[in-house]
């Protein structure tokens, strides 16, 4: 039961958010060949394509129809968008000092090994 719930969750989430609602108006696509088919018959389906999406939007008699063919708009308001905001607050506490104090240079260096695995091959540079 749970994965044929998954699937239809899908599928409405695929056929209502995704481009691939477009799907939806293929019958319309069928339905406005025939029409033109009535008007020319000798129109082949590359002509019809070729008229309805190789030449971009053109404004004709037939306009209202040839918005409703599929991919021949695009809408992408239904499309989510996720913004997320992660507010993290820090307590600072800078302390300020009335003296300019210079730090000092660390000329000096000390290793201290405590870790026996980091005694390995890396050392630090000797010098005699």
């Amino acid at each position: 039961m749970k994965p044929a719930i998954a699937k239809f969750l899908i599928a409405i989430y695929l056929f209502s958010f995704t481009p691939l609602k477009e799907l939806n108006r293929i019958p319309l696509l069928f339905i406005h060949y025939a029409q033109h088919l009535e008007e020319d018959s000798t129109m082949t389906v590359a002509q019809f394509f070729d008229m309805h999406y190789m030449h971009g939007i053109v404004f004709d008699e037939d306009y209202e129809q040839d918005m409703q063919l599929p991919f021949k708009t695009f809408d992408f308001s239904p499309l989510p968008v996720f913004v997320f905001q992660h507010y993290k607050e820090f307590d600072i506490i800078k302390k300020t000092s009335p003296f300019i104090i210079k730090d000092k240079i660390n000329t000096s260096y000390s290793f201290y090994l405590s870790d026996a695995k980091l005694k390995g091959i890396f050392h630090p540079p000797k010098f005699s």
